[in-house]
């Protein structure tokens, strides 16, 4: 049985799949097993799948007939094939260096309370180097903390940095325990963009986080990212995290939860996302009303001080 199950869920990414996967084959770490999988892609990524199947890593070869609709719905099911102790959710547009699972297995091996271990990733965009996650985050939350290595409980790691945001960025980044995983999938909400952040919340709401400043993950931004173009939907999926969080208490300062959503939801504000007010916001309501009045009470008064500067 392997250590680690690699997952590389494609949809229409065959000009990135041969570097992806064979960033994964060149671990210098390697046991582990290779599960691919294909979301019904329109472009020759069939092709370039099938020429890895005779590759003795490779477990699994899964082709879709019909698209899913949702990438969380392809990690639902190499979760279920997956036999390693650990997961790793490769996306197919980013690629790994070699020390990638070396240090990552390392980390969960030495740390059994902590069910997640991610590292920093390099952001490419247009196929050009820009900066890292790291830098990244230092300069929007003006905070030094992931240039450094380390472990801290779960909650803690929500209160300082993932109730305010997706801060683990890159799912290629992340290892995850396979028994802690298993209990969350499949979701028991209708994620298509914020699954992961879902996942990330759910796994150190139950146990430690463990982070290495190394840049062992490359990640690719590009115009296809699915989140950019959700809209409301996207914060409709924003009120199930915040309810989730909510409902099971796992932020008990109220001050501060709802410092982080208003945080969260201005950053929403001010990408200029289309949506339908009135029809949407009948949505949110529904699903934290609470939640619903704080920020429609605030889009209010925010409207009516942009009234009075012009």
């Amino acid at each position: 049985m392997p250590k680690v199950s690699v997952i590389v869920p494609n949809y229409n990414h065959a000009r990135y799949l041969q570097q992806r996967i064979d960033s994964i084959l060149n671990q210098i770490y390697q046991d582990f097993e290779l599960i691919l999988l294909d979301d019904c892609s329109t472009d020759h990524s069939r092709d370039i799948l099938l020429s890895y199947k005779e590759n003795p890593k490779i477990s699994r070869i899964v082709f879709n007939e019909q698209n899913s609709g949702s990438a969380f719905k392809q990690w639902n099911k190499g979760i279920e094939m997956a036999q390693g102790e650990y997961i790793w959710i490769a996306e197919s547009d980013d690629w790994a260096e070699p020390e990638f699972l070396t240090t990552l297995v390392h980390l969960l091996d030495t740390q059994p309370k902590a069910g997640l271990a991610y590292c920093n990733s390099t952001i490419y965009v247009n196929e050009k180097q820009t900066s890292d996650f790291a830098a990244y985050k230092a300069q929007k939350f003006h905070s030094d903390r992931w240039t450094k290595a380390y472990c801290l409980d779960g909650k803690e790691e929500i209160a300082q940095a993932l109730l305010w945001d997706c801060t683990i960025n890159n799912t290629s980044a992340v290892l995850m325990r396979k028994s802690i995983v298993t209990t969350i999938f499949p979701f028991d909400l209708p994620f298509r963009y914020s699954g992961d952040w879902y996942c990330f919340l759910r796994i150190a709401a139950v146990s430690d986080i463990v982070y290495t400043p190394q840049l062992l993950s490359n990640y690719r931004e590009h115009a296809s990212n699915v989140s950019k173009k959700a809209g409301y939907d996207y914060l409709i999926e924003l009120f199930y995290i915040y309810d989730w969080i909510d409902q099971n208490r796992i932020v008990t300062d109220k001050n501060l939860f709802y410092t982080a959503f208003h945080a969260y939801i201005s950053d929403i504000y001010a990408t200029g996302l289309a949506w339908n007010p009135i029809k949407d916001f009948f949505r949110l309501r529904s699903i934290h009303n609470r939640l619903y009045r704080k920020m429609t009470t605030k889009l209010i008064r925010r409207k009516i001080r942009r009234l009075f500067i012009k």
